[in-house]
């Protein structure tokens, strides 16, 4: 019989399926602030927000994620956030 309760890799598929989600929505967003600034439209609040990470290769993020290992571990942090900024990171590495 089943637990009921979700899987590892099933839970890791899902964190890493929203991951991908977000990035592709603040790609679009990303397009939609293009537009903006050409036309004169947009917010001055949102300048202070620091750009999106891109182009990073897999050893930078591969670093990222043993740091935020070690913040997590040290208790700087909680499981949930963890967990969802693990998943970005992870959602960026190419496979060639």
């Amino acid at each position: 019989m089943a637990t009921g309760r979700s899987s590892f890799a099933k839970r890791q598929r899902d964190m890493a399926k929203k991951a991908r989600a977000e990035a592709k929505r603040q790609k679009r967003l990303g397009r939609g602030e293009l537009f903006e600034l050409e036309h004169g439209q947009r917010d001055t609040e949102d300048d202070e927000a620091p750009p999106p990470e891109t182009g990073l290769s897999n050893d930078e993020i591969m670093a990222k994620v043993e740091d935020l290992h070690r913040r997590y571990s040290d208790g700087q942090m909680d499981l949930e956030t963890f967990d969802e900024q693990r998943a970005t990171l992870m959602a960026q590495i190419s496979v060639d």
